[in-house]
């Protein structure tokens, strides 16, 4: 998961450009979603940010595991989208970031997966926040980068043993 992360995040570091072209802000914060929509007094959150959560599914033995990433894409709050705003052309500034940021990722592939594929998007409303969340979808290969087919030799435990000699003192 790492390789694709790393990927999703030089992706939008090197098309910064892209939004300045497009007279939108930059992408200020990307981070994988710990919750920071739902609690933002809890997280530093700069925005406009992506927030990813992903799922790893396997969907059979003879096909390579399915990668299901969703970026929550939050911007300042007061879109003024009302039909009756004096305002609406700067409302539309949401709408064009969304699709300047599905711009970005319809590039997007890692030495891992395949291409990212447009799933659909979706609008969530929390108690702080009313964003979008935008659904791609990918294959990722199973024995480099799953977090369910990882091998203990790829995690190092620097303070287990340290931890475990210290335990065995004490009883």
């Amino acid at each position: 998961m790492e390789i694709i992360y790393q990927k999703i995040i030089d992706t939008f570091n090197a098309n910064e450009q892209v939004f300045i072209d497009r007279n939108l802000p930059i992408i200020r914060q990307i981070d994988i979603n710990y919750g920071q929509p739902d609690n933002p007094e809890g997280f530093e959150m700069f925005l406009p940010g992506i927030y990813i959560s992903w799922s790893i599914v396997k969907d059979s033995n003879n096909e390579p595991n399915r990668l299901i990433l969703d970026f929550h894409c939050l911007q300042e709050p007061g879109a003024h989208t009302e039909n009756y705003s004096e305002r609406l052309p700067e409302g539309y500034e949401y709408i064009f970031m969304l699709k300047t940021i599905k711009y970005i990722l319809n590039k997007l592939r890692a030495t891992n997966t395949s291409s990212l594929q447009y799933v659909g998007e979706r609008p969530n409303i929390t108690p702080f926040f009313r964003y979008h969340i935008i659904t791609y979808q990918c294959f990722i290969d199973e024995i480099d980068d799953s977090l369910t087919g990882g091998s203990l030799t790829e995690v190092e435990l620097t303070d287990y043993n340290a931890t475990h000699e210290i335990k065995q003192k004490e009883t």
